[in-house]
């Protein structure tokens, strides 16, 4: 079953677009079915679909994790706990 993941950490804008240009320049990661992510002015909130929580848990360990500390050293912030919740449908729909 897919679930929600949803993450609040400190960061800006600009933080978030350099490290999610080196996770774009790998395939997509597996298991993702959708990414968002919102600027809430010293903060950003990612709001993702997973097809698992192990599936988010291993592409934030193995992937995520290693490209924050490259990209960012010791600037890049510790996110909080990411909240699941099980998803009942998905449906994705492209917008033009």
């Amino acid at each position: 079953m897919a679930v929600l993941v949803t993450i609040e950490f400190p960061a800006s804008a600009d933080d978030y677009d350099r490290v999610n240009a080196v996770v774009d320049a790998n395939d997509s990661p597996d298991g993702l079915i959708v990414h968002t992510a919102s600027d809430l002015g010293g903060k950003m909130r990612v709001v993702d679909v997973w097809e698992s929580p192990e599936k988010f848990a291993a592409f934030a360990e193995n992937t995520l994790g290693p490209q924050v500390a490259e990209v960012l050293g010791d600037g890049g912030s510790a996110p909080g706990e990411p909240e699941f919740q099980e998803l009942h449908n998905v449906e994705v729909h492209r917008t033009p």
